[in-house]
């Protein structure tokens, strides 16, 4: 009897302590699981022609949020071998409409040290573009590129890779630096004294945001998000928001068509070659509604950009007045002021007829693209079955019958507006 009380209890110890049932939903710090092998199972997703990024989070754990950063490896895997270490990150959800109304989420990833993707600088934050809303897969991947080739300041560099997270092939991604202060991204001193703001009319109540109601007037003002510095102080804080007021009664003076020194302000040459590129491509979010990024220095000038967020640009909304060809869309809120100014407006002007050739160029760039991403595409809308698909979502109000046609689409657009703007005053 003694020896079987102890067999028993025995019997109970283990049972207490198997490890090895974990939920997967559930954190633990008893165990960190992930799988001997990264090796991407591509039996219904045969290999594309592009990187495939393999991401597992510890234990499986399910990405919930945008809050929560879930401890994870990633391995970067060609055809048949790996092309990378296994490396250590945090994952969590990113974007606002496209986590909370899309299946097909972003995601953003750091890693624990800085790391080169895909032949790109090294940094420790990405993102994982989702791009669900553009049946092209390249609408961002164009405006970003194009931006660079113009010469602004800092455009965010990506490349396509197919995602596989916790095993399940999640399809084309678009995996792009992310806006933050950097050698590599933004690059003005880490202090105090600079800044990243957002305009952000979606921005969430545990962000860093400022308002003003200069030019609004409607007693609640404009949200401007401050991206960096982060946990940026009262005093800071006051300073952006005090530069931001004292443009705007700046703007609300100028007089038209004369030079009211708008270059003490803001540097016009980078604002000229922001606003062709929200402009070209008719970005409903450029007018001044979200992911309009600027970047200022205390004592020097605001530098428009990066441009940020494509997705629902070239003719990809549910307004079919922004989807024409035809129509200015980027003038309201601080740009109607500004291009009352002469040499602003002269600028904007002679940096359209200097790039032009730049902005017909995007044609061959989508050609280069589409030959990067067309096989890739299969795998994508089979995973994601929207290309003829108007329901899911009002964004998604263009049926197409191939991935090709949806690309033909975007080119036939960008020409007749290009076309359209040439012919302006």
């Amino acid at each position: 009897m003694f020896f079987l009380c102890i067999a028993l209890a025995m019997a109970v110890l283990c049972a207490c302590d198997d490890s090895t049932a974990v939920d997967a939903d559930e954190p633990t710090t008893s165990l960190q699981s992930y799988p001997e092998s990264f090796k991407p199972n591509d039996k219904d997703y045969p290999y594309a022609n592009i990187p495939r990024i393999v991401i597992y989070t510890v234990n499986q754990q399910k990405i919930k949020d945008r809050e929560t950063e879930i401890p994870a490896k990633l391995q970067i895997w060609g055809k048949k071998e790996a092309e990378s270490e296994v490396l250590d990150l945090t994952i969590r959800g990113r974007g606002n409409t496209s986590w909370n109304k899309m299946p097909k989420k972003s995601y953003k990833i750091e890693f624990e040290k800085k790391q080169s993707m895909l032949g790109m600088p090294k940094d420790r934050d990405w993102a994982l573009i989702a791009n669900y809303a553009d049946k092209t897969l390249m609408r961002n991947y164009l405006a970003y590129h194009l931006s660079a080739a113009i010469g602004a300041y800092y455009a965010p560099r990506c490349e396509f890779a197919e995602l596989y997270l916790n095993g399940e092939y999640l399809g084309v991604y678009l995996m792009t630096e992310t806006i933050k202060i950097g050698k590599n991204r933004v690059n003005i001193p880490e202090d105090d004294f600079s800044y990243i703001i957002e305009f952000d009319e979606k921005y969430r109540s545990n962000e860093q945001v400022v308002f003003s109601d200069v030019i609004t007037d409607d007693g609640v003002g404009k949200p401007f998000r401050i991206h960096d510095p982060k946990n940026a102080n009262n005093a800071t804080l006051d300073t952006v928001q005090n530069h931001i007021r004292n443009f705007e009664k700046f703007l609300k003076k100028i007089k038209n068509k004369e030079n009211n020194s708008v270059d003490d302000w803001i540097d016009i040459e980078e604002s000229a070659k922001h606003y062709w590129i929200q402009e070209l491509f008719k970005n409903p979010d450029a007018c001044f509604y979200t992911s309009v990024f600027f970047s200022w220095i205390k004592g020097k000038k605001i530098m428009m950009g990066p441009v940020w967020d494509f997705d629902l640009s070239i003719g990809n909304h549910s307004s079919k007045s922004m989807n024409k060809v035809e129509s200015w869309q980027i003038l309201n809120y601080w740009n109607a002021y500004l291009f009352k100014d002469s040499l602003y407006r002269e600028t904007i002007r002679n940096t359209w007829k200097m790039n032009v050739n730049l902005f017909e160029s995007v044609s061959d760039s989508i050609d280069g693209a589409y030959a990067k991403v067309k096989k890739a595409a299969q795998n994508n809308f089979k995973k994601w079955n929207v290309l003829s698909d108007t329901t899911l979502s009002s964004w998604k109000n263009q049926s197409f019958t191939s991935y090709k046609e949806s690309v033909v689409f975007i080119k036939n657009w960008l020409s007749d507006r290009i076309r359209w703007i040439d012919g302006q005053e």
